[in-house]
């Protein structure tokens, strides 16, 4: 059962994720990158999620567990984002004594 508010505007000519246009392109795309991920959730009064997939399957499989109709998404590459040159902070965690390694096998 789908609950819908009429003043939204319900329409088949809508940016339907799962069209296959729209499903190539991320396949596509997770064959080179992984994809960012934030899922809106329809008129549920809550944050929305942010996830980050490598996988197809795996972002198919919470598609078909976790989405509702009328949730929203918006997907990222991930690798034209985040970048060496556009972090926001860098750094290592340190052990007990505050150090860190100023090398490592990364």
């Amino acid at each position: 059962m789908t609950f819908r508010v009429e003043e939204d505007r319900w329409t088949l000519q809508g940016r339907n994720l799962l069209s296959p246009e729209r499903m190539s392109a991320v396949r596509e795309c997770l064959e080179r990158s992984p994809i960012i991920v934030e899922h809106w959730y329809y008129r549920a009064g809550r944050s929305p999620s942010r996830l980050i997939f490598d996988d197809f399957e795996e972002f198919d499989h919470y598609l078909s567990q976790e989405a509702r109709p009328g949730d929203a998404f918006h997907l990222w590459e991930f690798s034209t984002l985040c970048r060496d040159d556009n972090t926001l902070v860098h750094g290592k965690f340190p052990d007990g004594d505050g150090s860190v390694p100023e090398n490592g096998a990364y």
